[in-house]
């Protein structure tokens, strides 16, 4: 299997965006507060998938935005970097493509023995409701995680090992995918350098001093909320 060719262990950097279709439904508890008494629904907008290796690498090989086939209810904006417009097929200036179109060539890749690497994967692969092997998955929340301790933001991590600012105003799928890729890079070359523990100390030490810069801004408030407890 040749390095730009999908195969078994090609390694891919993955990103997808949501935008939510229905808001949360909130109710009230006898006390008076509220809470959510059911989440907002959420449906896949963009999937980015770049290259993870080769002389291509970084390059994207899948950029889809996903038609809207419903009204969507909020753009989710910050977190998504979608706009409205980006998914009407006669407004967007994005290749518009339908969920089964999308769905079916990350099946492809999967079942072709690819590696995804991303962050927060398992939860955005739960959403998009496609079942991708243990083995077959890099994930940085995962790789970057102290166990019993908080996950760890991607701008943060890019901020704190990759010296990038990323996510200025929004999210780019591309960037976030791209990031990911360097992330896995940057956690081979700790560990061959027997550094990686005391590495991932000091990063947590520094954000408790520091405040995790980025955690709030980003997307693992809203896509891990349920993955954050596990």
């Amino acid at each position: 299997v040749g390095e730009d060719t999908p195969g078994p262990g090609v390694l891919l950097g993955i990103d997808a965006e949501f935008v939510s279709l229905a808001p949360a439904v909130m109710a009230m508890r006898d006390d008076g507060s509220e809470y959510e008494s059911v989440p907002a629904r959420l449906g896949l907008a963009r999937v980015s998938v770049v290259r993870g290796q080769g002389e291509q690498k970084l390059t994207p090989i899948i950029d889809d935005y996903i038609r809207a086939v419903e009204p969507v209810h909020d753009y989710l904006t910050r977190f998504s970097g979608l706009v409205p417009g980006d998914l009407d097929p006669a407004s967007s200036p994005h290749f518009i493509t339908q969920l089964k179109h999308a769905y079916l060539k990350l099946r492809y890749l999967i079942d072709a023995g690819c590696i995804f690497i991303g962050h927060g994967l398992k939860q955005d692969f739960k959403m998009i409701n496609i079942v991708v092997p243990p083995e077959q998955v890099i994930d940085t929340v995962e790789l970057f995680h102290f166990k019993r301790q908080r996950k760890l933001s991607l701008k943060f991590l890019a901020t704190y090992l990759l010296s990038e600012d990323i996510q200025g105003e929004t999210h780019d799928s591309i960037e976030d995918a791209r990031t990911a890729i360097k992330l896995y890079e940057k956690y081979l070359d700790l560990q061959a350098r027997g550094e990686f523990e005391q590495e991932l100390l000091e990063m947590y030490r520094y954000g408790k001093i520091h405040g995790f810069k980025g955690e709030t801004k980003d997307e693992d408030g809203m896509k891990q909320s349920a993955s954050v407890g596990d």
